[in-house]
């Protein structure tokens, strides 16, 4: 019980830690948008679609870390279940 506890701490770090990281990347993006012309739009669009394939992949990471999540609490819940009935 005391490794699922441990786990859903560190779920919840790592999930506060892509967060951020997204969150980094949607305002770098957004400077993208508010800078003048750039001189190479081609290179400024590879950044821009860099950063958006990063948020995305940010994305799946946190809807992969909640699914653990819950399936850790599950867990939990189903020892704490067995537990009792013993």
């Amino acid at each position: 019980m005391d490794i699922i506890a441990e786990r859903l701490a560190t779920i919840r770090n790592e999930i506060r830690q892509v967060e951020n990281q997204k969150l980094q990347c949607e305002r770098m993006l957004g400077l993208f948008w508010e800078h003048p012309p750039p001189l190479d739009p081609e290179d400024v669009g590879r950044r821009m679609q860099f950063l958006r394939d990063r948020i995305r992949s940010l994305e799946n990471q946190k809807r992969a870390l909640l699914n653990e999540e819950q399936d850790q609490i599950v867990q939990a819940t189903n020892l704490s279940r067995d537990d009792q009935g013993d």
